[in-house]
């Protein structure tokens, strides 16, 4: 069998959410090496098919990592063994091999999925050609770190074993063309449109036309030639580029290692200390805050608070001095990332003051949409005519 997949990768600190053949998929960002599969009973292969991504075991063999098998994302979490995270402020992604592995199993699960589809049998081998788009924190992309990120992608196949139980589907992966752009900067693509290609609209901008009186026909035309300062806030740093339309402003590059994760970590002794726990990882901490349902909510959300405030005011400097740089010459500050939910009630009061005075607008993106916008932008980008350019001038030299 063979797919030719389009992929938008957003490998974030603590999610990895990613776009496969047009399907998103939400992991926590973690893996772990182990050495032999753990199920026991007969479980029928089928039976794994719908929920893979949740409870993915691979073998890989890529000249790009060390070969292994791997618990991935959700059930790497979930299995008590010693986890792979992306070290907060401390590690090059570049150079890591977590994002490489949790991307090519996220891709051989979905090639399986859709190998089972099509044939509604399970397939014993699938190669998939690969186009994609991921992206490197501003403060770490640089021509020279973008193309070794590409590189591990685009040299070699990769061959990747799915386990179904017993069962093994041997999926070969190939990238045609891999571009890196800066972390950010694929979200003015989803701002401007929507998946199909057209201007953007619905509720993504619902509070922003409303608190500015901008009219029922208001679509994501209105961004084409903004120049927007980013601010977007993950587990382990937060990110101010600016952009004006399409580009990405080299000039205004700027990042701070601030973020929920700081906050997280802060608390996180004093929460396990609440629930009884001796120790439990900043991933569990994320998920509880995530679950309103969770009976340790309340006193995950009550510990946060004053940490949470902490960061946000550092936050706030940081835009401060983005706005000093670019002589308050920003049309809109656009607020977004996984951070941006939780420090909502604390971060928007004081960044509206702050627009309200210096005559921007602020786009504060709903939690529906702050954590895939990054996705959503190189799903959009690698779709897109810039890609495809890239990619036929990219053939021609090689």
């Amino acid at each position: 069998m063979h797919y030719h997949f389009f992929v938008g990768n957003d490998n974030g600190n603590s999610e990895h959410d990613l776009f496969v053949d047009g399907r998103l998929i939400k992991q926590p960002n973690v893996y772990c090496g182990v050495d032999k599969l753990p199920w026991s009973e007969e479980l029928p292969p089928e039976s794994f098919i719908k929920n893979l991504s949740e409870q993915l075991i691979v073998t890989i063999d890529s000249p790009a990592v060390r070969p292994g098998m791997y618990y991935i994302g959700k059930f790497a979490l979930e299995s008590g063994e010693l986890l792979d995270t992306l070290q907060i402020g401390t590690d090059l992604k570049c150079d890591m091999d977590l994002p490489i592995i949790n991307t090519l199993a996220q891709i051989a699960a979905v090639a399986v999925q859709k190998g089972y589809e099509d044939s509604q049998s399970i397939p014993e081998q699938i190669e998939v050609h690969v186009d994609m788009a991921t992206a490197l924190p501003v403060t770490q992309h640089s021509d020279e770190t973008a193309a070794r990120f590409e590189r591990r992608f685009t040299e070699g196949s990769h061959h990747v074993t799915v386990h179904l139980n017993k069962q093994r589907v041997a999926v070969k992966i190939v990238f045609e063309y891999t571009k890196v752009i800066p972390e950010a900067t694929p979200v003015i693509f989803a701002l401007q449109k929507d998946t199909a290609g057209n201007w953007r609209e619905g509720d993504i901008f619902q509070e922003f036309v409303e608190t500015y009186g901008l009219g029922k026909t208001f679509s994501g035309s209105f961004f084409k030639d903004k120049r927007i300062l980013h601010t977007d806030i993950g587990d382990g740093s937060t990110e101010y580029p600016i952009t004006e339309g399409n580009k990405f402003l080299r000039q205004f590059v700027h990042g701070s290692h601030h973020g929920a994760g700081y906050a997280i970590e802060e608390a996180l002794g004093e929460f396990n200390r609440l629930v009884h726990l001796p120790d439990s990882p900043r991933q569990f901490y994320s998920d509880v805050i995530k679950n309103p349902k969770h009976k340790y909510y309340a006193r995950a959300i009550n510990t946060l608070s004053r940490p949470l405030e902490g960061q946000a005011k550092q936050i706030i400097q940081n835009i401060r001095k983005q706005l000093t740089k670019a002589r308050n010459e920003i049309d809109v500050i656009c607020v977004y990332g996984g951070g941006s939910i939780l420090m909502r009630s604390i971060l928007y009061p004081m960044l509206k003051e702050l627009c309200d005075e210096r005559e921007i607008r602020l786009l504060y993106i709903p939690p529906q949409h702050a954590i895939t916008l990054n996705a959503e932008g190189l799903n959009a980008f690698v779709h897109g005519k810039i890609y495809e350019t890239l990619k036929g001038k990219s053939n021609k030299a090689g």
